[in-house]
């Protein structure tokens, strides 16, 4: 897939240099294979297989979205091609003579294609979204946190995902008194399918190591909707016995066994939220009562505008909120913008984030189990693009 872009003459009254000017999508090299070279030897010891890297075709094949302002742009990145080309057909030339510093209008921007609902759509339209806050923070030399009404913390806690670890390895409890001691927050394991199908009992040993090794350390799971609810509903006593912090997606969110599962009493929260990318199943969930624990995307949700109204909703029904770590800058500034009650921590992702970090020129760390909230402008440092790249060109009416 080429560079797009899209340009159209400037629009007569706005001289701020965050009204977009073009739109532009630069090929990124695909994520490396294999496991980040700074693991730690007890974390990339209990890697599972296939190992981290571009195992999905959008670590393979992804760009970066520029939006240009006047002698200013604005980016995000990594998108998928498939998210790629809905924002060529659908949102790019919409976007032209849009404001970056009016968020609340972007809603309103013409749309030239049909892409409307589902997963693909609210990345496009996240991705732009995300971007604009970028151009608007660029313009205006404001921090994103200073956008959002002010950072509230320089720093934000980190929990360590380690859905890219084998639970079951010999190395894993190594690996979760790693994490404990290097700071994190807490740490989430996964469920693999065949630890669910060998029974409780298994499951509960495999666990119990972690748990032990994780000392007082919190601990979490993610079956990634796995189980069946017959599976899920014998997996709870022991999660309970385990004193699990929250317990990710054992079924679909909001589906009949869910809801089975919020009525059996054995008082384990259960956390969801990131797949839920429209308004309306957001909302759903939240006011609903579906959800203990709730999970937002900023790259997925429709935005940051949108994460920090579901963040303050789920802090008025008492729901603390653990912003997913796929689009990490987005989820960064949102935690920076809320108190540790709204957000008590961010996802990190052992073995995927350092990957995916290697596109920007100054990766982001953990230190000490907090992660920095940007106080400069942008979202976080322009991606590292080819130079040379070839243009495909739209000129606007």
């Amino acid at each position: 897939m080429t560079t797009l872009t899209v340009r159209a003459p400037a629009p007569a009254g706005l001289a701020t240099q965050a009204v977009v000017r073009a739109v532009r999508a630069w090929q990124l090299p695909p994520q490396p294979a294999g496991l980040p070279s700074e693991l730690p030897e007890p974390v990339a010891a209990a890697a599972g297989e296939p190992p981290a890297g571009p195992a999905w075709a959008e670590h393979r094949t992804r760009f970066a979205i520029e939006l240009v302002g006047d002698g200013v742009s604005g980016w995000h990145a990594p998108v998928a091609e498939t998210v790629t080309q809905i924002i060529a057909d659908d949102l790019a030339a919409g976007l032209i003579g849009h404001d970056a510093a009016a968020p609340r209008r972007l809603a309103y921007r013409k749309r030239t294609g049909r892409h409307r609902n589902g997963a693909h759509a609210r990345q496009a339209a996240s991705a732009v979204e995300l971007a604009c806050w970028d151009l608007a923070s660029r313009a205006t030399g404001l921090s994103v946190t200073g956008l959002l009404g002010g950072t509230i913390r320089p720093k934000v806690p980190a929990y360590a995902s380690a859905l890219g670890l084998d639970p079951a390895h010999p190395s894993a409890p190594e690996a979760a008194a790693w994490i404990t001691a290097a700071g994190f927050w807490g740490q989430k394991w996964p469920l693999p399918k065949p630890l669910i199908l060998a029974g409780p009992r298994t499951v509960a040993k495999t666990l119990g190591r972690l748990r032990e090794a994780a000392g007082e350390g919190r601990f979490m799971v993610d079956a990634l909707g796995r189980c069946r609810l017959d599976e899920a509903m014998r997996l709870l006593p022991v999660l309970a016995d385990l004193q699990v912090a929250f317990a990710e997606e054992l079924l679909p969110p909001g589906s009949f066994g869910w809801h089975r599962l919020r009525a059996s009493g054995t008082g384990v929260p259960l956390a969801a939220g990131e797949h839920a990318v429209e308004e309306a199943e957001q909302t759903r969930l939240l006011t609903g009562e579906a959800v203990d624990v709730w999970q937002v995307d900023p790259g997925w949700s429709g935005g940051l505008a949108r994460s920090l109204h579901t963040t303050e909703l789920a802090a008025d029904l008492g729901i603390a909120t653990f912003p997913h770590g796929d689009r990490l800058p987005a989820a960064l500034a949102l935690a920076g913008a809320c108190c540790r009650d709204k957000i008590p921590a961010v996802e990190w992702h052992l073995t995927l984030e350092p990957l995916r970090q290697q596109i920007y020129p100054t990766p982001v760390h953990v230190e000490d189990g907090m992660l920095p909230v940007r106080t400069l402008p942008a979202l976080a440092e322009a991606p590292t693009v080819p130079e040379k790249a070839a243009v495909l060109e739209v000129t606007g009416s």
